[in-house]
């Protein structure tokens, strides 16, 4: 029998040690501007720079009216440690008012009409340089001003 404990006892420890092997995730708030203005629903994702993507890893957040931004991976609220690059993309209807990417409205002719006012080296095209790194036990805090391609 005692061997049968061990093993039991050896089992159970090795089920515990695996579940505790999922990444913390991090908060992450910030503020970010598009030509120096907030818009509301300017949208900001996030990938690993070394493109491992996870779970905890790939996120997006969207700007309220002020600019203030939280960040949310795949996982949950916040993203796990490590360097990130960041890209948006900010639609506006053709009357100029910001479309969420659930936005179904069609215009009179019965299509939307729509411009991304952000530059395509900042856009999500894969351009963006635009970095930042998530620390253990931080403020992780971002803050952007991208130009507009109105600006």
């Amino acid at each position: 029998m005692k061997p049968f404990a061990a093993l039991l006892i050896l089992t159970a420890s090795l089920l515990a040690t695996g579940c505790d092997s999922e990444p913390a995730l991090h908060p992450i708030s910030g503020h970010v501007t598009l030509g120096g203005k907030p818009y509301e629903r300017l949208i900001v994702y996030v990938r690993p720079v070394d493109e491992s993507v996870t779970q905890y890893n790939l996120g997006v957040g969207e700007t309220d009216a002020t600019g203030k931004l939280f960040l949310r991976s795949t996982a949950g609220e916040g993203l796990a440690t490590g360097m990130y690059r960041v890209s948006f993309s900010c639609i506006v209807s053709g009357k100029g008012q910001t479309v969420g990417s659930s936005d179904e409205k069609m215009d009179d002719d019965r299509r939307l009409v729509t411009k991304d006012l952000v530059p395509p080296a900042y856009g999500d095209g894969g351009e963006s340089t635009l970095e930042f790194e998530v620390v253990s036990g931080t403020d992780n805090r971002i803050e952007f001003d991208i130009p507009s391609k109105q600006s």
